[in-house]
């Protein structure tokens, strides 16, 4: 089993202005190439960033953000039921209240696609956003995974150069030189965020941060093959 991470920079709007706005296109040409037994989850990109930085984690504010997680989680999901796959929907907020992490692992068993998006959630007593980028990590220490993919708008770039591979025994320079999501919308730390997660993932299989909208590189990713910048331990 894998779990893919898709970015809502891919398949939303990210830019300071955007509000709610979908790359329909992207979803289709993502949906085009899931398969196999996998977990997926997705960013919300402009359908959750703004309204929490616009409301805040009011009442009025948690509605509006969960609301619109769920429109592009439902059009994601339709994408893929197009296609003949079997998605099922998790939303985060009710997930995490009891999590059944058993159910997940027998969806995917029984052929179902479990899609999971960023959100907000509930706990101690608080509300809070939870990324998409969270949710991969908390999945991948749960379960047997043969490898993480993200496909972001981009691998990791250094200095102006693609990195190939990061090994998690020296990756803290590699968040030291990695800045944060300039000129978008984002309340859940961006490229940095996502390594650091990555990072903590690699402990247990490796990690691969990709340009997802390189030709067939979701595809590839879900068949095994290197793409992008690969997180992980130097073969011995």
């Amino acid at each position: 089993m894998r779990i893919l991470k898709i970015g809502g920079s891919l398949i939303t709007e990210k830019s300071e202005n955007a509000f709610e706005v979908a790359r329909e296109d992207v979803i289709e040409r993502m949906a085009d190439q899931i398969e196999g037994r996998l977990i997926l989850v997705h960013g919300v990109g402009s359908f959750g960033h703004p309204h929490v930085k616009k409301f805040g984690l009011t009442p009025h504010g948690i509605s509006k953000t969960h609301l619109a997680c769920l429109k592009i989680n439902n059009m994601f999901c339709v994408a893929l039921t197009e296609r003949g796959l079997n998605p099922v929907p998790i939303h985060p907020l009710e997930f995490f209240h009891q999590p059944d992490f058993d159910l997940v692992r027998e969806l995917v068993d029984q052929g179902f696609i479990p899609v999971m998006h960023g959100d907000v959630v509930y706990e101690n007593g608080r509300f809070r956003v939870i990324s998409g980028d969270e949710i991969v990590r908390i999945f991948a220490e749960r379960f047997d995974v043969e490898a993480v993919g993200f496909a972001s708008d981009t691998q990791i770039i250094v200095d102006g150069k693609a990195v190939d591979f990061i090994d998690v025994s020296g990756a803290g320079d590699f968040l030291e030189r990695i800045g944060a999501a300039d000129g978008k919308h984002d309340v859940t730390g961006g490229m940095r965020g996502k390594l650091r997660e990555a990072i903590r993932i690699a402990e247990k299989c490796d990690v691969y941060i990709f340009n997802g909208l390189e030709r067939n590189a979701v595809r590839n990713f879900l068949k095994g093959m290197h793409v992008g910048t690969r997180v992980g331990r130097k073969n011995l």
